[in-house]
């Protein structure tokens, strides 16, 4: 990651990150632990100001919206609370890409800039990922 990358992944980090990590610790109810492996989404096949909008759209709005989604009730709060340790987000899968879940881990594993509109797919594939294991 060049200079250039970390400018831009500071930025995001001060400017979009907060409002997005609070809206998901609102959907869980509690703080999450989020391991965000920068380096991986970096994407020098994209304009870079496209960056934003994919790590809002690939990572952090369909992880909001599946917790939104499983804590709208009781059990389901108490069911994530419970198992969630942490989310991971990275792009080590490739144009495959992968969600996973295991030992309390919720890994989203997505190309951040493809198919970045998908959200609701996404978000679809979260819930029913978490709503098996938990």
């Amino acid at each position: 990651m060049d200079l250039g990358d970390k400018r831009k992944v500071k930025e995001f980090k001060e400017d979009e990150m907060p409002s997005l990590k609070e809206s998901m610790d609102d959907a869980a109810g509690f703080q999450v632990g989020l391991d965000i492996e920068w380096e991986s989404l970096i994407d020098e096949r994209v304009n870079e100001d496209l960056w934003f909008e994919g790590w809002t759209k690939v990572y952090f709005q369909p992880t909001i919206d599946a917790f939104e989604a499983i804590c709208s009730d009781e059990l389901g709060r108490e069911a994530l609370q419970a198992d969630l340790e942490s989310v991971v987000f990275k792009n080590e899968a490739g144009m495959t890409g992968d969600i996973s879940y295991e030992d309390g881990v919720l890994t989203v594993d997505k190309e951040p800039c493809t198919n970045m509109d998908k959200v609701d797919k996404r978000m679809e594939s979260i819930v029913s990922l978490l709503e098996s294991n938990l």
